[in-house]
């Protein structure tokens, strides 16, 4: 959540930059462009770092993909976006979209996966909606030039509630079902 609430401040402060048009990577480009890279940095260790927790509670395979959502978001933010569209990429724009890619690819399969963790139907449709969402409307967002931040935001506010979501339920977890969670996730 804290990604989400400092996109949204790095947004109404950043002078020049337009979130309906603008990727939440851009505001990273030039002056003041500090607080987005930092964003990302921090923003992506803390979920790295969540992830040894959702191992415990939840299952490796979901606690791994969890790691590289945050490995993923930190790394984006290390290097630096192009502004979109560029006519030639740059080797840390390459490198920010590789990276970005990764974590954002990271969480939507976790979604499939943490889907069989607990399972109730509320919470299996939760998964599965996010999962099949996020890439459908970012798919969508890329033919939408004048309008891509504000379905790139969309994509980034649904994809991190959802994992605030998975680690706030597997901070409720019995220990009880332990054993038998864990094996399934």
């Amino acid at each position: 959540m804290l990604f989400i609430v400092i996109f949204l401040v790095s947004d109404a402060i950043k002078p020049g930059y337009d979130p309906v048009r603008d990727a939440v990577s851009e505001a990273a480009i030039g002056s003041g462009g500090w607080l987005q890279s930092t964003n990302f940095i921090v923003s992506g260790l803390l979920v790295a770092a969540s992830s040894a927790a959702v191992t415990r509670a939840v299952g490796r395979w979901t606690g791994a993909l969890v790691g590289v959502a945050g490995a993923g978001l930190a790394l984006a933010g290390v290097f630096v976006s192009d502004p979109v569209p560029t006519e030639q990429a740059s080797w840390h724009g390459m490198i920010h979209n590789a990276a970005g890619t990764a974590s954002s690819a990271a969480l939507v399969i976790t979604c499939f996966v943490a889907a069989r963790w607990r399972p109730t139907s509320p919470w299996r449709w939760y998964c599965l909606t996010v999962g099949v969402s996020v890439p459908l409307i970012f798919v969508a967002a890329l033919g939408a030039d004048e309008t891509l931040g504000t379905w790139q935001r969309l994509t980034n506010i649904i994809g991190w509630t959802w994992l605030a979501a998975l680690e706030l339920r597997a901070l409720s977890k019995t220990p009880s079902t332990d054993h038998v969670e864990r094996t399934r996730a």
